[in-house]
């Protein structure tokens, strides 16, 4: 007697999908009743990195083989070595074969040259809830998005080293056109440069957008428009062009920002004062205004708030501030402009150690204007993530708990067997009688 059919459905379903595209179909043969199972298939993978899977034809072969009637919830094809161009035509019949059959989530990573094109019955497939693109071996190029180009379902984006170049017309622009119901788009690896677009990324709908920029450091584009009037998370690292015209980011919550300036539309690191920045992001600073959770990510970040200092909106939701930065002579010229616009900040982190310098510790530097800033402020928790009890740091952290009227907790993260005297810490002098002093130790 057949055991594997005596099992319930869905133990049976979870041993399917283990199988390859070939296999699945094959067992749809044995009884009928596994055939009344199998209308949906869970998942089907194609990864070149696994040994002892078969070639891609004969996965093409297998996902064409299930019956028209089979639905594929989800389907990943992954070549890390590239893609042989004679394999092209294999390829997108086999993408073709699972958009067929009502796929929910499909992911090509895939490393290919400059001939290769998706077939554009990607852009049409009116099931999709999860589309990733590209690949982290270099990705390939979107040259045609076709007119008719519709993806209602749509809600999740993912382009890893993509690059557009429609010559007649935006097909970045196109594609985001045709997500209805677009919520989430991340864009990694990411080199404006290298595209032929519009500028523009707009969707009403979009509600989560991440960022990251890819090697170049050649960043000749003038203006990104970001029109996201729904966005309610942004994770930006990117060279900041020369303008940003359009912002809208009314619904925004939290913020994520690595704004590296170009000198000259070259990214060298940072500025010095005599250089003459490329680089505007004021209509991007003005446009945070709404922001209820901000992580400057970077020093690069701190210069672009320094430099554009003007631009710094009264952040009026704005309750919690994280800075992130692991050298400890860093200026911190942004942050008193940043904290004066700040009337209902409650935590900061401080991700890294305090500012001093080293050969003269116990001084206060310039940047910080002996901080004053922090009379006014209503911080109420502030949290060092790397403090070490030096001298520099302990002179530093006075100035906080000696200004912050309003602060309830002190949390310091120490490296072990640093943190100077605990003791000595919690017999600090304190403006607020309702500080306390919280250290840990990794």
């Amino acid at each position: 007697m057949d055991r594997i059919s005596n099992l319930p459905n869905e133990i049976i379903c979870h041993i399917v999908s283990f199988l390859s595209a070939k296999d699945a179909a094959f067992a749809l043969v044995l009884s009928k009743r596994w055939q009344n199972l199998f209308t949906i298939v869970p998942n089907l993978e194609f990864d070149t990195s696994v040994k002892n899977q078969g070639n891609l034809m004969e996965f093409a072969d297998g996902v064409l083989a299930l019956p028209a009637s089979s639905r594929i919830r989800s389907s990943s094809l992954k070549f890390r070595r590239g893609v042989d161009p004679t394999h092209y035509d294999d390829l997108n019949r086999c993408i073709c074969a699972l958009l067929n059959r009502g796929i929910l989530d499909l992911e090509l990573d895939i490393c290919a040259g400059r001939p290769y094109s998706l077939p554009l019955e990607v852009f049409t497939c009116k099931t999709l809830v999860k589309l990733e693109l590209g690949g982290n071996y270099g990705g390939f190029v979107i040259d045609v998005v076709p007119e008719n180009a519709f993806l209602p379902a749509l809600e999740t984006l993912v382009l890893t080293y993509i690059r557009f170049k429609d010559l007649r017309g935006c097909a970045f622009e196109k594609l985001l056109s045709a997500c209805l119901v677009l919520k989430e788009l991340v864009i990694k690896n990411m080199e404006w440069e290298r595209w032929k677009w519009s500028g523009n990324l707009s969707s009403p709908t979009l509600q989560r957008l991440t960022i990251s920029h890819g090697d170049c450091y050649q960043c000749e584009f003038t203006r990104i428009n970001l029109d996201t009037p729904s966005l309610t998370y942004l994770y930006l690292s990117d060279f900041v062009p020369d303008d940003y015209p359009i912002v809208n980011l009314d619904s925004l919550v939290e913020a994520k920002l690595d704004l590296m300036l170009t000198v000259d539309h070259i990214y060298e690191g940072f500025v010095s004062d005599d250089d003459i920045i490329s680089s505007n992001p004021t209509n991007l600073i003005k446009g945070l205004r709404n922001v209820e959770i901000m992580n400057l990510r970077s020093p690069n970040t701190f210069q672009a708030f320094s430099y554009f200092h003007e631009a710094i909106p009264v952040f009026e939701n704005l309750y919690h501030l994280t800075t992130t930065c692991d050298d400890n002579g860093f200026c911190w010229e942004f942050l008193p402009f940043l904290l004066k616009k700040c009337p209902n900040l409650e935590t900061l982190v401080i991700n890294g150690p305090l500012h001093y310098d080293e050969d003269r510790p116990k001084s206060v530097c310039d940047c910080l204007s002996g901080y004053s800033f922090l009379l006014s402020c209503p911080l109420e928790v502030l949290q060092i993530t790397d403090y070490s009890g030096t001298t520099g740091e302990v002179e530093q952290l006075k100035h906080f708990l000696e200004k912050l009227s309003c602060l309830r907790l002190v949390k310091l993260h120490c490296p072990k067997r640093h943190g100077g005297d605990k003791k000595k810490l919690l017999m600090l002098p304190r403006a607020s009688s309702k500080c306390k002093i919280k250290v840990t130790f990794s």
